[in-house]
């Protein structure tokens, strides 16, 4: 199921692709891009990171039907837009159906560190303002229930401060952060100490 305000996800991808190379510092992009390459080598391998794969994804989720992406595969990339415009565990359930037995699901998401003041009012606003962000520990859960069986050794939250300072600084196209970044400076709450960051993760679909 979707969990978005329609304005929203309009404006978020309109400026995704440009907003990116301002949330992520060119390291961070990099090393996404290393992890994803290590984890898809020698793979069949779909790709659900692409702004096109998110609308296909997010219209099949409006109207409960299949995602039309086809076949199963032995790995599937959950990243980019898509990862935040869809409720987490409609994601997983999809990729789970994509998957062939024994498959893995190798992530990137946008995502809070823990539950710290900051960050947990920061979701409470982003939930009534645009969609919900979880904490690396909820999503991990959400994959051990829809079947998965994450990867210890190479799961791990990634901090990303680069993401807090071009929303201070007003850098990105997209304006739901600034609004929530300034309802928290409103309260009495410093934005820099929102725990942002990103769960990158390899999960692999549990037998039936």
């Amino acid at each position: 199921m979707t969990r978005f305000l329609p304005g929203a996800a309009a404006e978020f991808l309109q400026h995704y692709a440009r907003d990116a190379r301002q949330r992520w510092s060119p390291e961070d992009l990099g090393a996404q891009e290393a992890f994803v390459r290590g984890q898809t080598a020698n793979a069949d391998w779909l790709d659900w990171s692409t702004e096109s794969a998110a609308l296909q994804l997010l219209q099949a989720s409006l109207v409960a039907t299949a995602d039309g992406l086809g076949g199963r595969h032995e790995a599937i990339l959950v990243a980019g837009p898509i990862v935040e415009l869809l409720d987490p565990e409609a994601l997983f359930g999809r990729a789970a159906g994509s998957l062939r037995p024994g498959g893995r699901l190798v992530g990137i998401m946008p995502c809070l560190r823990d539950n710290s003041p900051e960050s947990q009012l920061f979701a409470q606003l982003a939930a009534s303002t645009f969609w919900p962000y979880y904490t690396a520990e909820e999503l991990t859960e959400m994959l051990r229930e829809a079947g998965f069986n994450p990867v210890p050794e190479i799961s791990r939250f990634v901090t990303v401060t680069r993401f807090n300072q071009a929303v201070l600084k007003d850098e990105l196209g997209f304006k739901g952060f600034s609004q929530v970044f300034q309802q928290l400076q409103s309260e009495g709450y410093d934005p820099m100490e929102i725990g942002w960051g990103e769960l990158r993760f390899v999960a692999c679909l549990r037998p039936i």
